[in-house]
């Protein structure tokens, strides 16, 4: 089932529609909205919310659970009691609208769900809310990782029915000092292996989704700076959301210029997805 954190925000209403897009493409149909109560709330402003929501779940044609409690210990403890653990749970979840101190998802409740990896976690941060949760052009940054694309599968098979396009992209990355010495060999050298592993990559979203070899295409980039590159080639391609993997070296990383999923996520100019899969 698809569990959706909802906190009353504006932003939590742009996520969404996002939520529900998914929520069309499970096999049950249905979302549970969790919404846990931290102090007492406008009534008025959120059952408005809520029924907004609802007329927008009875026009995909997806049954709506809404479960509202009061908080325990605290919000991940409540979210834990709810949501079942394991690769059958998967939990929609926002950022931060606008950095604290420089960081999105640091220090969210998203982060710690990330971070739990008790069930698919997807950690979203609009952009561009007149998408409404449609973005169907998509650039999938992979990081090299010898298991390949296997965690990123859960939720891109749900967004599969609604893309039209999806970017590969590979950045291998070389120390600044190196880069500005980097001979034309050498960085078709290290083009060549990236390369190697972004055609794998391909391979498997087209097995796994199904959607044929003229979706996707792959992509390999030399830099110093990973974050930038991302942007920058996510710019050029148009796409509407970056779909981005979250690991504990991701997620707590602070070196130099800190975390690169906060540097995306500060510096983006469209919709970013952070994903996290159990099996």
């Amino acid at each position: 089932m698809l569990h959706f954190a909802y906190d009353g925000s504006i932003n939590g209403d742009w996520v969404s529609h996002y939520a529900i897009r998914l929520a069309s493409h499970c096999a049950d149909k249905t979302l549970c909205l969790i919404h846990i109560r931290e102090a007492q709330p406008a009534a008025g402003d959120l059952e408005t919310k809520l029924h907004r929501i609802r007329l927008e779940c009875q026009r995909a044609e997806v049954a709506l659970d809404i479960r509202i409690e009061s908080v325990r210990r605290n919000v991940l403890e409540s979210l834990d009691s709810i949501v079942p653990p394991g690769p059958e749970s998967y939990v929609v979840c926002g950022t931060r609208a606008c950095p604290r101190k420089r960081a999105m998802l640091s220090g969210t409740i998203s982060e710690q769900l990330l971070r739990a990896a008790r069930c698919n976690v997807l950690a979203i941060h609009v952009v561009q809310p007149g998408l409404l949760g449609l973005p169907r052009s998509f650039l999938l940054p992979v990081s090299g990782h010898p298991r390949g694309f296997r965690s990123g599968i859960p939720f891109l098979k749900l967004f599969a029915p609604d893309m039209a396009r999806i970017h590969i992209l590979f950045v291998e990355q070389v120390a600044r000092s190196r880069f500005r010495l980097l001979s034309h060999h050498e960085a078709e050298r290290l083009t060549r292996r990236g390369r190697a592993y972004t055609e794998r990559i391909e391979r498997e979203i087209d097995e796994q989704l199904g959607l044929g070899p003229s979706v996707a295409d792959a992509n390999v980039a030399v830099s110093d700076d990973v974050p930038k590159e991302i942007i920058i080639f996510a710019n050029r391609v148009k796409a509407r959301l970056i779909y981005m993997g979250a690991s504990e070296r991701s997620l707590g990383e602070r070196f130099f210029y800190g975390s690169p999923i906060e540097q995306v996520l500060r510096d983006t100019t469209c919709d970013v997805a952070i994903y996290r899969g159990v099996e």
